[in-house]
């Protein structure tokens, strides 16, 4: 039984530390749910500018209350690729709006939390009832960085892409909540993007 009991206590010596890595390995960040259907994000292609493709974004607030978001919005991008009769997810940028598990497309997302408040905060306000629309490209948000064609993320073959506009954000750790803020994610729909030339 004594042996029993030390081979029992040197295990957990062992696995205790590898039991608070496994734990902080699979908490990887802060993450928030996604918005009510109250709350919608779009986009839309716009056109091929000289830094890479240019986008329509609108916000539309069916909510009472008015909403802020920190900018830049989308705070990230999702990249799917045409395989079959599938879209395949291929690369990403930016930072906050991926799925916490991607196979369920209504649960959390993670959300960008910076370790300090900017110098100079910017924000997109969105009336109550109302909507808010601006254009975009990769010049005024690296985000929107078109990278489907990088040597890790692109098959042979493939030409034809979507898009996933995201945002989920976080005041850093500390700071007073601001009310308006927006403590959920958002997510577009696919957005078709412009073809994309074969792969060599």
């Amino acid at each position: 039984m004594r042996c029993f009991l030390r081979i029992v206590f040197l295990l957990s010596i062992f696995l205790f530390p590898l039991a608070h890595i496994a734990a902080a390995i699979h908490h990887p960040g802060p993450y928030v749910p996604l918005c009510s259907r109250r709350i919608v994000f779009k986009a839309s292609y716009l056109a091929l500018l000289k830094d890479g493709p240019g986008f329509l974004f609108r916000i539309e607030n069916h909510t009472s209350k008015s909403i802020q978001l920190a900018e830049p919005v989308p705070s990230s991008a999702h990249w799917y690729a045409h395989v079959g009769n599938k879209w395949l997810w291929r690369a990403s940028s930016g930072s906050g709006g991926s799925y916490v598990d991607a196979i369920n497309e209504h649960g959390p997302v993670f959300a960008y939390q910076p370790k300090t408040v900017p110098a100079d905060p910017k924000y997109i306000i969105v009336p109550a009832h109302g909507s808010y629309e601006w254009t975009s490209g990769e010049h005024e948000n690296h985000a929107l960085a078109y990278k489907p064609g990088c040597k890790h993320c692109n098959y042979p073959g493939e030409r034809e892409y979507k898009a996933v506009f995201a945002y989920a954000y976080l005041p850093p750790v500390g700071q007073p909540a601001q009310k308006e803020l927006l403590p959920c994610g958002l997510r577009t729909s696919l957005v078709d993007m412009p073809p994309r030339p074969h792969a060599r």
